[in-house]
């Protein structure tokens, strides 16, 4: 199976967090950075297990989810009668409900990594440990084809 069917590549991967080769590719850094600016700051980063996607946490109420060669969307806004403060609050305190490492990832594999490691039967985790590709590392994160519920 051609895992490009799956996952179409729209030429819009993350630059500012996969390296200048990859805003050569996505158009430039600029556009992408203007893009999520549009969204607000960033107040928080990091890996939801539940999507299988990064999850950006934005300034003016708007969250956005990330999979493996997609661009940013839209996940959730805040609700209108919620004041910013208290949303931003909310927001903080779900995030320590998550584990260290989920916070720690800034960046996705590519889809050439994952395709690589099913193929080698060797798989990194989030946290850089080399495991089978449906393992489980010593600190007990799963690899990236499990994380990102590809396998």
């Amino acid at each position: 199976m051609n895992a490009q069917s799956n996952h179409p590549s729209t030429d819009t991967t993350d630059p500012q967090f996969l390296g200048p080769e990859a805003g050569q590719r996505a158009g430039g850094q600029s556009h992408r950075q203007n893009e999520l600016d549009a969204h607000g700051s960033e107040l928080h980063r990091y890996f939801s297990v539940a999507r299988g996607a990064l999850i950006s946490v934005r300034s003016n109420g708007v969250t956005l989810c990330r999979q493996v060669d997609d661009e940013w969307k839209v996940l959730s806004r805040k609700k209108g009668d919620v004041p910013l403060a208290q949303w931003v609050v909310n927001k903080q305190a779900a995030l320590s409900d998550l584990a260290r490492w989920q916070l720690d990832v800034d960046e996705l594999p590519s889809m050439q990594d994952l395709m690589a490691w099913n193929e080698d039967g060797i798989c990194e985790t989030p946290t850089g440990h080399r495991v089978e590709p449906d393992g489980t590392g010593p600190d007990g994160v799963p690899s990236w084809l499990r994380a990102l519920r590809l396998i």
